[in-house]
């Protein structure tokens, strides 16, 4: 089921959407929205899947809420519904989706959601595919680590998360080793990319395998806990539906 947003702060623009997304198979409109900055908050508090945006908005020029949009989350489709065709530029430069000028043809409006629906039953299955690859990979692969002058060989399987402190980088690994490194984190994260490894937080890179439990944790932040070690490590509220989209079922 994909879940819409509309935000147009006109009424009959809204309602000439909702008709013809309402005779579309398995879309479900979870909102609506009449200036930019309840787009915003909308999108934070409902993750949906489509946004259709007007960009001529009190409050937030559309283009502007596009990118906080991404910013939030970067897979989210944006359809932009407005009256004036010389946006398309910008439009395109925060990659929209499509582009509808008023009056909107209902028939693009149906092919556009037909794509969209294509696009992420792909999204998905090559989610899945990577995944599994992943998995295999990690159980016969290890990861080579340069500590205090000597090189250090670690299951990827087993690496339970790793994060930075006092200017180094700890590797957490199965069996209770503490493996520290000069190497900086965002270079591990490069090397680790094609293996089942999640970003979740600037100071921390997990194995979602290893998640047991996620809870808030002050402002915008959860705390994980993760299986075989007592330490945790945090997660931002973003990166939390992120995670729950691509590892949960």
């Amino acid at each position: 089921m994909l879940k819409v947003i509309i935000a147009d702060d006109n009424f009959f623009m809204r309602q000439v959407l909702k008709d013809v997304l309402v005779e579309i198979p398995e879309v479900d409109i979870i909102s609506e929205a009449e200036d930019g900055q309840q787009v915003v908050q909308l999108v934070e508090e409902l993750d949906p899947e489509v946004v259709f945006l007007d960009i001529d908005m009190p409050g937030k020029n559309g283009i502007k809420v596009a990118k906080e949009i991404l910013d939030i989350n970067s897979k989210i489709f944006i359809i932009f519904v407005t009256g004036y065709s010389c946006y398309t530029h910008e439009a395109f430069e925060v990659y929209a989706f499509d582009y509808l000028v008023k009056p909107v043809d209902k028939g693009r409006v149906r092919r556009t959601i037909n794509q969209i629906k294509i696009f992420t039953r792909e999204r998905i299955q090559t989610g899945l595919l990577k995944r599994a690859k992943s998995l295999l990979q990690g159980e016969h692969s290890k990861l080579k680590v340069l500590s205090n002058e000597k090189s250090i060989f670690v299951n990827i399987s087993d690496i339970i998360f790793v994060t930075r402190s006092e200017r180094k980088t700890i590797i957490y690994v199965v069996g209770g080793s503490v493996i520290q490194t000069n190497e900086p984190l965002q270079s591990l994260e490069k090397r680790l990319e094609h293996y089942q490894f999640f970003r979740c937080h600037k100071g921390f890179i997990i194995n979602p395998s290893m998640v047991l439990e996620i809870f808030p944790w002050g402002n915008k932040t959860y705390l994980v806990k993760l299986a075989n070690t007592k330490e945790t490590a945090l997660m931002t509220v973003e990166h939390v539906r992120e995670f729950q989209k691509q590892y949960c079922i």
